[in-house]
């Protein structure tokens, strides 16, 4: 023991979370006698599979543990003598010093300010000073693990004077207790001996001083001072020590953490989530222990985590069983020991995911490695005479200068670019913006960087325009796709003028002395003389690397001046795009952002034109649709999808549980929310739909559920104003594959920017194959071209595959719009009530066979809104207009069981053909779901049938365009049938009802 004391006084400065293998190597010293386990307490370092931490509990033994405190050596981050005078504030003014002996002799300044940094947070922490402590920890370099002389580090010594606030200010700083004192008694024992010595100091330096007074010399008195200052110093001490003693008597174990809440966060994993005890005993947890088991007395454990770092009260436990119970607990960690668990509401979590519904795959899955094994196909493939096309395409830095470059003397001497200040009708045009902080570049006539591309191009833009957003991701490729066009002679239309944008690209990149031009924006500048210039826009970090002297930095706020000095009524493209400059930096800002970590739920909007189809997005959030956060765990568990499907499907069998009923409300109330923001109407709102087709996963941090309008409004026609589709001024339209591409580039990167490098030079090869096929001349030369050409065409396809597998956007239009499956769950069943199971025989109602009775004037029916048999009316939608919740009735051959119904959350404007409508289109459903052998009921057939009111034994018919909700005087008896209209018997006797 003595031998293992030695080798750690060695290296005194170590830091605290070091200290783990030095207490490891202490229980090993102590395994003669004593049965404390080897284990590790300090904080793991998190990994994908399950890590178990040993309690503090388990060094709990029974035996002389005093002997065993008193065997303990030294922390080994104890210096030889990390001795201080206590602070002068409170002491007489005495000076912090530090004794020479171990000390090295020549230190730098650095260590001497860390050394004083260490002082100064011990003083402030003893004297409870917290402004001071947080200026002392504000420094940069401090450790705030080191122990003083007494063994304690400033945390140890805050939470025995029970001083919460410092002891909370250092743990948001990652501050820890010394391990040393986590056997029991072990921390008492010390304060124990401390007090002791510090008496016995006092007793000895006082009889000291009593003595040197009866002395009277000079050097007696000097002699006598330094004794009254150690005498003062120790006295602090004592002090100290018993209020510190005092602390840790009064303290006791924590109470059970708060609001313990438990996700299930993938088919493997749990995330448990806490809060600190709202009563803390007397001592600041330091820490908190996790716990789970597949038994609900958790006997035994599956594993437990000690959770250190208490800025952040969340763990996620990994490598858990798909679809296996796991019970939680949480305990919290004081100096006395931990306190009673805390177990979440429910007690339980199934790891799980939406996937396991029908065991489908991430769309990513394995993407990219087929994008790579067709490139390498493609490479091989090319013709000897092609350019090379390297292996590896690494996205250029924007401040990777271009390796062509030479900077020298010489090219102060080489002509200017000749950059466009006066354009052309109908000419083409690409602009760079390139931007650094509030600067912007321009020539030296204070124009936009602007070179010609084709001066009369008559042609539309739209293909070429698509193609070169591909290139923009793959700018290192502009020398090999322009000497291949070279190289082929073509003379096609477009390939002539794709070589005029590549040739206009490697200009820009010349003139401006990088490679990485940027982002193109979604949409050219058109005038109404036909000119057009397409902008690429793109952030430099440092100004310094454009060294020409045709362009200067100038800031954008002397550009907005002259934009207001432009007031022609018709400007040029010049002055558009000189006026958009705020735009299009606050677009490709905004356009690189991705969303927070959560579930969300996205809308789907879209308008067609004759050649494009838009989608509308957030000007703030253009690289996704509108969306509403529902919460900030991403992944939906199968328990929670299976009910989505089951009250769409019309397949509910019992209650929710109080997770699937969260959810719904959940799910419910962002879709609210969404469409108040998007401008739709209470009335519009519940003919809305829920996406159950699947959930789109961005990546793994983000994932949506979509809400689209009904069928025929999911894509609006061409005639459409924007004013008409468009929710405000904040959203603006974009073309799908653009956006596509916009939406890729944040969410999967690599992914987009392998594709569209193979995809823009597939486009070229195909180009120039098909001017070889044209100029084929012999019978060998056409075989040979037509090979290269179908062989480019096997190429697309194969790529075309890869990429329809990853456009959500475009199935999830398909499904919204397919008339046939009437796809997505109706907000008017998601916002009513959680369906009920089977009603009980008591609350049916039987009706009596009379005839039915026609009411030709309902406005003198005094007959009120049965909501689930009673007249209560519930707020579900938001809106100054009332809402309710319908239970209607099938009264036709459904073929479903009796007293099946249908929940409907309608609005006072809702009509009877309406309702009519939801109840047959979720009854066909519910038959098609269960593969039933029954009539499925047409939309064309939908309006032979009409609502009926049963009140008292008799039956009320309303008019197809009557809204339920407009009665008055609410009754307590009644339901509500559709039956169809030709029927000219009564009801039948209703028995219990099924709700879905």
């Amino acid at each position: 023991m003595k031998h293992l004391s030695v080798i750690l006084s060695k290296d005194k400065t170590k830091s605290l979370p070091n200290l783990g293998a030095w207490y490891e190597a202490l229980v090993m010293s102590q395994s003669s006698f004593t049965n404390v386990k080897k284990i590790n307490i300090m904080p793991e370092q998190e990994s994908g599979d399950v890590r178990k931490a040993h309690s503090m509990e388990s060094l709990v033994q029974t035996g002389s543990d005093m002997d065993k405190a008193s065997s303990i050596p030294p922390s080994p981050s104890v210096p030889s003598k990390l001795h201080r005078s206590w602070s002068g504030k409170k002491r007489n003014g005495s000076n912090s010093e530090m004794d020479s002996a171990g000390s090295k002799g020549d230190k730098s300044k650095r260590s001497s300010k860390y050394i004083y940094d260490i002082h100064a947070l011990f003083e402030a922490v003893e004297h409870q000073d917290l402004e001071a402590a947080r200026c002392t920890l504000e420094g940069n370099g401090l450790d705030l693990n080191q122990v003083n002389e007494e063994e304690f580090t400033a945390l140890d010594i805050a939470v025995m004077s029970n001083n919460n606030a410092m002891a909370k200010l250092l743990l948001s700083y990652g501050a820890r207790e010394n391990p040393r004192f986590l056997l029991r008694d072990t921390r008492g024992a010390r304060l124990n001996t401390l007090i002791n010595e510090a008496e016995t100091q006092v007793q000895d330096l006082t009889t000291k001083i009593l003595n040197a007074n009866t002395t009277n010399n000079n050097n007696a008195a000097i002699s006598n001072k330094d004794l009254e200052k150690q005498l003062k110093d120790w006295e602090w001490k004592h002090r100290l020590y018993k209020r510190m003693k005092t602390g840790f008597e009064h303290a006791r174990i924590p109470d059970r953490p708060a609001s313990v809440t438990l996700y299930t966060t993938s088919s493997s994993s749990l995330l448990v989530e806490f809060e600190e005890p709202t009563i803390s005993n007397g001592a600041a947890v330091t820490r908190y222990k996790v716990e789970w088991s597949k038994s609900a007395d958790f006997c035994p454990l599956c594993g437990e985590h000690i959770l250190y770092d208490v800025r952040d009260l969340s763990y996620r436990i990994h490598g858990l069983d798909k679809g296996t119970k796991y019970y939680v607990r949480v305990s919290a960690f004081n100096m006395k020991g931990f306190g009673p668990p805390q177990i979440p509401d429910p007690g339980f979590g199934v790891p799980s995911s939406w996937r396991d519904m029908d065991g489908s795959r991430p769309r990513a899955s394995g993407k990219l490695s087929k994008i790579d094994e067709l490139f390498q196909i493609v490479r091989d493939a090319r013709p000897t005479e092609a350019g090379e096309m390297k292996t590896t395409s690494p996205r250029a830095s924007p401040n990777q200068v271009r390796r062509t470059m030479r900077k020298s003397l010489k090219n102060f001497f080489q002509s200017a670019p000749k950059f466009q200040k006066n354009l052309k009708s109908r000419g083409v045009y690409l602009a760079s913006m390139l931007y650094s902080e509030d600067k912007i570049l321009v020539t030296t006539e204070d124009c936009l960087p602007v070179v010609e591309v084709d001066e009369n191009f008559a042609s539309n833009l739209h293909q070429e325009f698509l193609w070169f957003m591909k290139v923009a991701s793959t700018w290192e490729d502009i020398d090999t796709m322009r000497l291949d066009l070279e190289r082929s002679n073509a003379s096609s239309a477009s390939v002539v003028f794709r070589g005029q944008m590549l040739n206009a690209a490697a200009q820009l990149q010349s003139a401006l002395g990088i490679q990485d031009l940027g982002q193109l924006y979604y949409e050219p500048v058109r005038d109404q003389h036909g000119s057009t210039v397409i902008t690429i826009i793109n952030q430099v970090k440092d100004p310094r690397i454009i060294q020409t002297t045709s362009l200067k930095w100038s800031s954008i706020s002397r550009m907005q001046k002259r934009k207001s000095t432009i007031t022609t009524e018709a400007p040029s493209a010049a002055e558009m795009l000189v006026n958009s400059i705020q735009e299009k930096i606050l677009y490709h800002n905004n356009s690189q952002v991705p969303l927070s970590k959560g579930l969300y739920v996205g809308y789907l909007k879209l308008r067609s034109s004759v050649d494009t189809i838009r989608v509308q997005v957030p000007q703030k959030a253009p690289n996704v649709v509108p969306h509403i956060k529902i919460r900030n765990n991403p992944n939906v568990s199968k328990e929670e999808w299976e009910w989505i499907h089951s009250i769409d499907n019309c397949e509910v069998r019992e209650g929710p549980t109080k997770v699937q009923e969260q959810f719904q409300r959940s799910v419910a109330a962002a879709c609210k929310t969404l469409l108040k923001k998007m401008g739709v109407s209470d009335e519009e709102a519940i003919t809305h739909r829920i996406c159950d087709l699947e959930v789109i996963e961005l990546n793994n941090e983000v994932c949506f559920i979509m809400l689209f309008p009904p069928t025929s409004s999911v894509c609006l026609g061409p005639g459409t104003a924007h004013s008409e589709w468009l929710a405000s001024e904040d959203y603006i339209p974009i073309q799908v594959h653009l956006f596509e591409m916009i939406h890729m580039a944040t969410y999967h990167s690599d992914f987009i920017k392998r594709y569209t490098r193979l995809s823009s030079i597939l486009e070229m090869d195909a180009l120039i194959a098909q001017h070889m096929l044209r100029e084929a001349f012999s019978d060998e030369e056409v075989k040979e071209a037509k090979a290269r050409q179908d062989q480019i065409t096997d190429f697309q396809a194969q790529l075309d595959t890869t990429w329809k597998g990853m456009r959500w956007i475009m199935d999830v239009v398909q499904y919204a719009r397919d008339k046939q499956i009437k796809g997505g769950v109706p907000l008017s069943v998601l916002c009513a009530p959680p369906p009920s199971p089977v009603e009980s025989p008591t609350d049916a109602i039987f009706i009596n066979n009379d005839r039915l009775i026609k009411e030709s004037d309902t406005s003198q029916l005094h007959l009120p809104l049965p909501v689930n048999g009673h007249s209560q009316l519930t707020s579900a939608l938001t809106g100054e207009q009332q809402s309710g919740v319908l239970r209607v009735f099938p009264a036709y051959n459904s073929g479903l069981a009796k007293g099946t119904s249908v929940k409907l959350q309608v609005t006072v404007k809702t009509s009877c053909q309406e309702i009519i409508n939801l109840v047959i289109q979720q009854l066909n459903k519910a038959v098609e779901s269960r593969h039933i052998d029954a009539p499925l009921y047409p939309e064309e057939q939908w309006q032979d049938f009409c609502l009926v009111a049963v009140i008292g034994g008799k039956e009320h018919a309303f008019p197809d365009n009557f809204c339920p909700l407009q009665l008055q005087n609410p009754w307590t008896q009644g339901h509500l049938y559709v039956q169809p209209k030709e029927t000219g018997l009564s009801l039948l006797t209703a028995g219990p009802s099924t709700a879905v």
